[in-house]
């Protein structure tokens, strides 16, 4: 089996996976019953997107009677943290702090996130 890469899932996949973080281990029909796209996708195109997900190693599943039961084998905060560090590199060269200026500056945050942010500068 593949090791769980963090390099691309699609829009797709991070739905399914999404999904999996959320609850697991979860069946086709599971997922399906759970997917939020209206119309939701055929359960075969489902099946070979789960496929697919696993056969690059971010899900696996266990047998069950009959049915495949899929959980997550990449962990969301592994995601998040790849996913915002090539944010991080293509957009503000590297720089975090950059990032962190334009999500205070132009992402007008209310009152109790100012206050969260606060306190977490406070405390590092």
């Amino acid at each position: 089996m593949a090791r769980p890469g963090v390099k691309g899932l699609t829009d797709y996949e991070l739905i399914v996976i999404k999904i999996l973080w959320e609850t697991s281990p979860l069946s086709i029909s599971d997922i399906l019953e759970r997917f939020p796209r209206k119309p939701k996708p055929a359960y075969t195109s489902l099946l070979t997107n789960v496929r697919t997900m696993e056969n690059k190693g971010y899900i696996r599943h266990v047998k069950e009677g009959k049915a495949f039961l899929y959980s997550p084998v990449l962990k969301k905060e592994n995601y998040r943290h790849s996913e915002v560090s090539k944010l991080v590199e293509r957009c503000f060269g590297g720089s975090k702090l950059e990032l962190a200026v334009n999500l205070i500056q132009e992402e007008k945050l209310d009152a109790v996130a100012i206050k969260k942010l606060k306190t977490l500068l406070e405390e590092l």
